[in-house]
């Protein structure tokens, strides 16, 4: 007897919907998409050719309350991520919502209670540990560290410099009007940020909120945060410790034409360096580049599979839904990230 194909509904019609997600839940053959929530008369109109109008309802409630669909797909705008992501929890729906998951640790952890009482599934969408050169630098990275080839660790960086993809986006369909009807909203900002920072910190939760989730996937669970400064609402630098190994984050703003983002790890007799694709280059993959002293420095280009990262994040999801594996970051990693977050702009604010 053939598995019961998993139940999918899509909350938001938008680029990212349709570009990042949309195409990749309609081609594995372990779901079936049934609902698309999408109320903009040119988004329904558009989808509709694509997937029949049967499966497009302007309001979102009604497919909550669709006994049929198991798990949602969160694609909306950022304020209204977690006021959404938790009525598809109540609805006992599991879910994969964009990221920033919410935009304070009290409002994420409330996520992440609702999704642990109902016993659901809740990923949040950092794609970017999908990219198999990431997962490649990480399982080299951890390896290079456990043998010891190229000595201590002595010293990593994270940094995005980036402000636009800096690459074509795929063919979609933009909205040809706005929203008639608003989404709930949360708060923006924790209670206690000063009012000079109000702006600042919702820009940093979206620019740099990969960042602080790939530096918890190299360093889960034990980097400590030592200082923090925001110079200027463009540009924010953060500076950890694990164990005796200090680590960068480095965020700002340019549009130098590329999208410039990646990581480094400088050892004693070597270096690892990660260098990540614009998030709309589809036929892309990190590079991952190791140089060790032993080989006189010579730039090794390692190998790593291939696939775009929001296709391998759409199979991960349902990987997790059939029970094969836990997606990569789930509610109680998005949680601990947001903690992090947190931190670094009690530091910048002198609120720690």
């Amino acid at each position: 007897m053939a598995e019961k194909r998993i139940k999918v509904g899509m909350l938001g019609g938008g680029m990212m919907s349709q570009v990042g997600h949309l195409p990749f839940y309609l081609n594995d053959p372990r779901c079936e998409v049934v609902c698309i929530a999408e109320s903009r008369p040119s988004l329904i109109e558009a989808l509709s050719k694509q997937v029949g109008a049967g499966r497009l309802e302007p309001d979102y409630r009604v497919m909550l309350a669709n006994a049929e669909v198991d798990a949602v797909i969160l694609s909306a705008p950022r304020p209204a991520t977690g006021p959404l992501t938790l009525e598809i929890l109540e609805a006992g729906k599991h879910v994969m919502a964009e990221k920033p998951m919410a935009h304070t640790a009290e409002q994420a952890r409330k996520l992440v209670e609702a999704a642990s009482a109902r016993k659901l599934i809740y990923a949040v969408g950092f794609m970017k540990r999908y990219d198999p050169g990431v997962q490649a630098a990480k399982a080299l990275f951890d390896e290079v560290c456990d043998d010891g080839r190229l000595g201590r660790l002595l010293f990593a960086r994270f940094y995005d410099y980036s402000n636009s993809y800096a690459h074509p986006i795929p063919p979609h369909t933009r909205p040809a009007e706005s929203r008639t009807g608003r989404f709930d909203v949360w708060e923006l900002c924790p209670d206690w940020l000063p009012e000079q920072y109000r702006s600042a910190y919702p820009w940093f939760l979206n620019a740099a909120s990969h960042d602080v989730n790939l530096l918890s996937y190299f360093f889960p669970g034990d980097v400590a945060l030592l200082s923090a400064a925001a110079p200027s609402e463009a540009s924010v630098v953060a500076a950890f410790t694990h164990e005796d190994t200090p680590v960068s984050l480095e965020i700002t703003k340019t549009t130098a034409g590329r999208w410039i983002e990646g990581a480094e790890f400088l050892f004693e007799k070597g270096r690892i360096s990660l260098s990540i694709p614009s998030p709309m280059a589809v036929d892309e993959v990190a590079s991952v580049v190791m140089e060790r002293q032993e080989n006189d420095g010579k730039p090794e280009n390692i190998a790593s599979g291939a696939g775009w990262c929001f296709a391998r994040q759409a199979t991960g999801f349902i990987d997790a839904l059939t029970g094969e594996t836990p997606p990569l970051t789930s509610g109680e990693d998005g949680l601990a990230d947001m903690e992090m977050s947190e931190a670094i702009w009690r530091k910048i604010s002198g609120c720690a």
